[in-house]
């Protein structure tokens, strides 16, 4: 098959053909038309969940109550595909530790007590799907660690340089299928009253 291409820009129309663009030499030029997530957020496939503003304990140990949790229903025909996870400060002396990825793979049930998270749709105002979260919920069994996700130092609200709040790009990496549930925990020292945010986005995909 013969491909023509054209070197230099093209300008189009709504709804016109065209043929393809390639570069001095001869190479198809392709590019992003859009941001890397636009696709799915403009079909409302893509949420986000948080702590609320006054922040959670990020905690100490895996346990069977984590400070976050986002849990994917069994009846609900979709796949939680993460794509990024957030910690933000809000106050207190955060002790030194990791806080972690992890899961939780027989959580059949509405993770119970603690507080049930409004998760939203990145397509601002369109419905929320599939995906629930919970802080402070009780979940079927103490959660298995995934992975590090972030180093937490000893530092407090007066620390001179404050840490600059890091988001890990899981990038679809990371999916929770029907019937399981994935968790951000601290695990290292207490510190002193310490409270974050934890936030996590996903996009929701046929499982």
């Amino acid at each position: 098959m013969i491909a023509e291409l054209r070197q230099g820009l093209v300008a189009l129309s709504s709804g016109a053909q065209g043929i393809l663009r390639g570069d001095k030499t001869s190479a198809l030029v392709t590019a992003n038309g859009h941001g890397s997530y636009n696709e799915p957020a403009t079909q409302g496939k893509i949420m986000i969940a948080a702590n609320a503003a006054a922040g959670v304990a990020p905690g100490t140990a895996l346990s069977t109550a984590p400070p976050f949790t986002v849990w994917n229903p069994p009846s609900s025909g979709y796949n939680l595909s993460i794509l990024k996870a957030v910690v933000g400060y809000v106050s207190g002396t955060l002790g030194a530790g990791t806080i972690v990825y992890a899961s939780v793979t027989n959580q059949t049930t509405v993770p119970s007590t603690g507080t049930e998270l409004t998760p939203q749709c990145t397509l601002l105002g369109a419905p929320r799907g599939v995906g629930r979260a919970f802080t402070g919920s009780t979940v079927a069994s103490t959660p298995a660690i995934i992975r590090p996700g972030w180093t937490v130092g000893a530092f407090l609200a007066t620390t001179a340089l404050q840490p600059t709040d890091e988001c890990n790009l899981i990038d679809g990496a990371l999916i929770i299928p029907p019937g399981n549930c994935v968790c951000l925990q601290e695990i290292g020292a207490a510190g002193t009253t310490p409270l974050v945010i934890f936030s996590i986005e996903w996009e929701e995909l046929p499982a």
